[in-house]
């Protein structure tokens, strides 16, 4: 193919390969950004689970520093995130830690894709990441699930309990 020939389709590969840029960075979340026009969703990055009649809940948490800090008591956090295989498999169990500790403790959930700014604060670079709060600090904390590893989620739990 000569140079000629070449030149325009090389032009149209680069107009496409920019528009293809501008689009990712403009739809970068699934939202389109134009300027600061954008409605909010709500957040829900960071939920409480709030037992109900016995049915677990997720409540939006907005701040969550000021959220531990403001805890009368023991907070524990559940670090995942949609694509991890063993974040998927301990949700149920956290569901149930819900219920198990309603009244006792809180239970959170951060989905560190969407607030990575917390994974950092907090060191969860392996997930998922269960951590306890006490006081508004971080008490204690462990990485990864299986199944076997309930009793000693609990009791990482009950150690913090007043």
């Amino acid at each position: 193919m000569n140079q000629k020939k070449a030149f325009p389709i090389l032009v149209a590969v680069l107009i496409l390969l920019i528009v293809a840029i501008i689009l990712v960075v403009l739809f970068k979340d699934g939202t389109l950004k134009l300027g600061t026009q954008q409605t909010a969703a709500p957040d829900d990055a960071v939920v409480q689970l709030i037992v109900t009649d016995g049915i677990v809940r997720h409540e939006p948490v907005e701040d969550f520093q000021a959220f531990v800090k403001a805890a009368d008591k023991p907070v524990f956090v559940d670090f995942w995130a949609e694509w991890c295989p063993p974040c998927r498999a301990a949700a149920p169990f956290i569901e149930q830690l819900a219920l198990e500790y309603d009244g006792k403790a809180i239970i959170v959930k951060i989905d560190v894709d969407r607030k990575n700014d917390l994974a950092r604060l907090y060191g969860a670079q392996s997930i998922p990441q269960f951590s306890v709060f006490v006081g508004g600090e971080l008490a204690e904390s462990t990485a990864g699930y299986a199944d076997f590893m309930q009793d000693d989620l609990r009791q990482m739990l009950d150690n913090n309990l007043p």
